[in-house]
C-alpha cells in the first residue's frame, strides 16, 4: 500500500534554491533514507513531508490511514512539560490510557488512596488489551536510559532531550517514523539498540543519518537530494554505492567522448577557414553549447596530504591522570603517552567523561591529580561539538583567511583558503555569504575547514559525525588516511571509528576504562565471542544484595504486568508451533512463525529473568 507521494516539490530561501524537482514516494514495508550535503535541504525535505512545512511549489499527498510519527534535530516541548506529559502527548484512547496508567503509578507510590483509582484504569488496560503496548513502552524507555518520567523537560542535557524524542517517535502509534538524526548524541550501544529495533519494525521508516552502517544495516532504499531534483536507488547502502559508481563511470564516459567532440571542434575553428563564414558562426555556437556542458571536477587535482608540522620527541604525555565530580569518578590514574601518528579513538555511554579527558590532554582543564605534559612542538586542532567561535556576521571566506590563507602541502604545492573551501564542498558563491545564513550542517562543516587550516600535528575531534553529511565525513576519513599528526577523537559512528582509529578506549563509568588494540568492530566481535564465557562465570556470583524493604508499589504492578505478558507470549508461541507442525507449502508464512517465535523465547527469558529479580526483592 502507498503511504505518501510527493510529486515536483522545490524550496527556496531568498535567491537560494535548496532543491526543486523533487518526486519521491513511500510504501508500507519501505525503509528509506534520504543522502545529500549538508544545506541541501534534506530536514526541510522532511519537514514539508510531516506537514510541519510548505514547499515553494509542488505536492504531497498522504493516504489517509497514513499516520506520520516525527523525530526532528531540534525536539520542541512546552516550558513545565513533565518527560511524561511529552511522551504520551498522543490524543488517541491507547495512548491517552497508557499515560494515566504511568501517572497513577507515581502518583500512588506517595498517596496509596491513588489505588482504587489506578485499578480501574488497570481493568480498562485489561479490557483494551494494553498491556503488550504497554510492556513495549517501558522496554523502549529502559533502553534509552528514561528512568525518572517526572524531570522537566527544560532541565534534560541535549543528549537526553533526543533520547526522549525519540522514545516518543517510537513509542506513539502510527505506520510512518520519520526521523532527522535519530543517532546523534546516542552512544554506540544505544545505536545498536535503535538499528535493531528499526530493523524488525512493521512501520514505514524514512530518515536522515550519517551512519553509514546504520543505513547499510536498516535501508532498503536510497533516495539521494541534489539541486536538480532526487534519485532513487533500491536497496540499502552498499548497493547505492555500488550503482552510484556505475553511473559515474558511464558519465564520465560520455564525458570523454564529449570532450573529443570538442577538441576536433576546436582544431576545426582553428582553421577560420574564410569561405564559410556561415557555417563557422554555426560552429562556433555549437563549441560554446558543448563546453557548457562538460562537468569541472575542480577537487580531483587535490593530493590531501598536508606537510604538517614537526613533531617533538614529547607529544603529549599523561601520567596517572585521575578526575572526579563529586562522587562521580570519571577515570582514575590513567597513563598514556601518544606516540607519532597514533590515531586513537574513545567510545562509551553519555557522561563517563569523553569530553572532560579531551580538554584535559588540551591542557584546557585540569586533572585533579597527575600530571599532563605538552611537547614543545605539539600544535593542536580541536573540533569541538560546538562550533562556539564561529561569529555568524563574519563572511565565510573572511573567517577561514583570518585563520590562514592558505595551507601547505607534503609534495611543497599550496592550497589558498576559497580551494579549501571548495574542496569541502562550499562552492566559490558562498564564499561571500554570512556564517549566520549557513545549515547548521555547513557550520560544522566550516568549522572543521578552519580547524585543519590551523595546520596542527595533534587533532582532537569530539564527534566529528554530527550534523556532517557523508561525503564530508569521505573527504574527511581520506585526509585522516594520510595525516601524518596524532589523531584522538570521541565518536558514537562506527563506520569512522572503523576507518580512522588503530586503538581505542572503552569509557565504561564509575572510572572504568578498557584499552583495545584494533577497530571497534574488532572489539565488537571479541566481545561477542566471549559472550558464553562472560555467562559461566556470572552464574555462581551473588546478585547485589539490596536491604529487603518489599515491592514498591509500581514494582508490583511490574510483576502483575510481566505474569499478564507471559501468559500473552505463551498463547501466541503455540500459535507459531501450531504453523509450523501444520507444515503446509506457504514457506514465507512458516520462515515467519519460525522468526516470531524465536522473538518470543527471548523476550520471555527476559521478562522470566526480570521476575525473578523482582521476586528475590520481596
Amino acid at each position: 500500500m502507498n503511504l505518501l507521494s510527493a510529486k515536483d516539490l522545490s524550496k527556496s530561501f531568498g535567491d537560494r534554491t535548496l532543491f526543486s524537482g523533487v518526486t519521491l514516494g513511500l510504501n508500507e514495508g519501505d525503509r528509506a533514507a534520504i543522502i545529500g550535503i549538508n544545506g541541501s535541504g534534506k530536514s526541510t525535505l522532511l519537514n514539508i513531508i510531516a506537514g510541519k512545512d510548505t514547499a515553494d511549489t509542488g505536492d504531497v499527498a498522504l493516504n489517509n490511514k497514513c499516520v506520520i510519527n516525527h523525530l526532528e534535530q531540534s525536539p520542541f516541548f512546552e516550558t513545565g512539560q513533565t518527560v511524561l506529559d511529552y511522551i504520551f502527548t498522543g490524543d488517541t484512547p491507547l495512548i491517552k490510557l497508557i499515560r494515566d496508567y504511568e501517572r497513577l503509578c507515581i502518583e500512588a507510590e506517595k498517596d496509596p488512596s491513588k489505588g482504587e483509582l489506578l485499578q480501574k484504569v488497570m481493568d480498562q488496560m485489561e479490557a483494551r488489551n494494553a498491556w503488550s503496548y504497554e510492556f513495549e513502552v517501558k522496554s523502549i524507555m529502559g533502553e534509552l536510559g528514561i528512568n525518572d518520567t517526572t524531570l522537566l523537560m527544560e532541565t534534560l542535557s541535549g543528549g537526553m532531550l533526543k533520547k526522549v524524542a525519540l522514545a516518543k517517535a517510537l513509542i506513539s502509534e502510527g505506520n510512518l517514523l520519520i526521523l532527522d538524526e535519530p543517532t546523534n548524541h546516542l552512544d554506540i550501544d544505544t545505536v545498536e539498540w535503535l538499528q535493531g529495533w528499526l530493523e524488525n519494525t512493521k512501520k514505514a521508516v524514512l530518515l536522515v543519518t550519517h551512519d553509514r552502517y546504520f543505513l547499510d544495516n536498516v535501508c532498503n532504499l536510497i533516495f539521494e537530494l541534489n539541486p536538480e531534483g532526487m534519485m532513487r536507488f533500491e536497496g540499502n547502502y552498499s548497493d547505492y554505492l555500488e550503482k552510484k559508481a556505475e553511473l559515474e563511470l558511464q558519465e564520465e564516459r560520455e564525458q570523454n567522448k564529449l570532450q573529443n567532440v570538442i577538441r576536433n571542434e576546436l582544431k576545426w575553428l582553428m582553421r577560420s577557414p574564410k569561405a564559410r563564414t556561415t557555417k563557422q558562426k554555426a560552429r562556433k555556437e555549437r563549441f560554446t553549447e558543448l563546453t557548457g556542458n562538460v562537468k569541472k571536477d575542480e577537487n580531483r587535482d587535490i593530493e590531501f596530504e598536508t606537510a604538517g608540522r614537526r613533531l617533538g620527541k614529547r607529544i603529549v604525555e599523561l601520567e596517572n591522570v585521575s578526575k572526579a565530580y563529586g562522587d562521580n569518578v570519571l577515570f582514575n590514574d590513567f597513563s598514556h603517552a601518544f606516540k607519532r601518528g597514533e590515531k586513537v579513538g574513545i567510545a562509551g555511554p553519555n557522561g563517563v567523561g569523553k569530553t572532560t579527558f579531551l580538554r584535559i590532554v588540551t591542557g584546557e582543564e585540569e586533572p585533579d591529580s597527575g600530571s599532563v605534559k605538552i611537547g614543545q612542538n605539539t600544535v593542536f586542532g580541536v573540533f569541538d561539538q560546538h562550533s562556539k567561535e564561529l561569529d555568524d556576521n563574519e563572511k565565510v571566506l573572511d573567517h577561514v583567511n583570518e585563520i590562514s590563507p592558505n595551507i601547505k602541502l607534503k609534495n611543497g604545492n599550496i592550497i589558498t583558503a576559497p580551494r579549501m573551501l571548495e574542496r569541502f564542498l562550499f562552492p566559490s558563491h558562498t564564499h561571500y555569504s554570512e556564517i549566520g545564513k549557513l545549515s547548521g550542517g555547513e557550520k560544522r562543516r566550516l568549522h572543521l575547514v578552519c580547524t585543519l587550516m590551523v595546520n596542527p600535528n595533534f587533532l582532537i575531534l569530539d564527534e566529528p559525525t554530527n550534523d556532517l553529511d557523508i561525503k564530508t565525513l569521505s573527504v574527511l576519513e581520506e585526509f585522516l588516511d594520510e595525516f601524518p599528526g596524532c589523531v584522538l577523537t570521541v565518536s558514537h559512528d562506527r563506520y569512522f571509528m572503523d576507518r580512522v582509529c588503530d586503538e581505542i578506549y572503552i569509557f565504561k563509568g564509575d572510572a572504568v576504562l578498557e584499552h583495545f588494540p584494533g577497530s571497534y568492530s574488532q572489539y565488537l566481535e571479541k566481545k561477542i565471542s566471549e559472550k558464553p564465557e562472560a555467562k559461566k562465570e556470572t552464574i555462581p556470583r551473588e546478585k547485589p544484595k539490596r536491604e529487603k524493604k518489599g515491592l514498591s508499589f509500581k514494582e508490583k504492578r511490574e510483576m502483575e504486568d510481566i505474569e499478564k505478558r507471559l501468559e500473552e507470549l505463551e498463547n501466541e508461541k503455540n500459535e507459531m508451533d501450531k504453523i509450523l507442525s501444520d507444515g503446509g507449502s506457504d514457506y514465507s508464512k512458516l520462515a515467519e512463525a519460525q522468526k516470531r517465535g524465536d522473538e518470543i523465547e527471548m523476550e520471555m527469558l527476559e521478562l522470566m529473568e526480570r521476575q525473578e529479580e523482582l521476586e528475590a526483592m520481596k
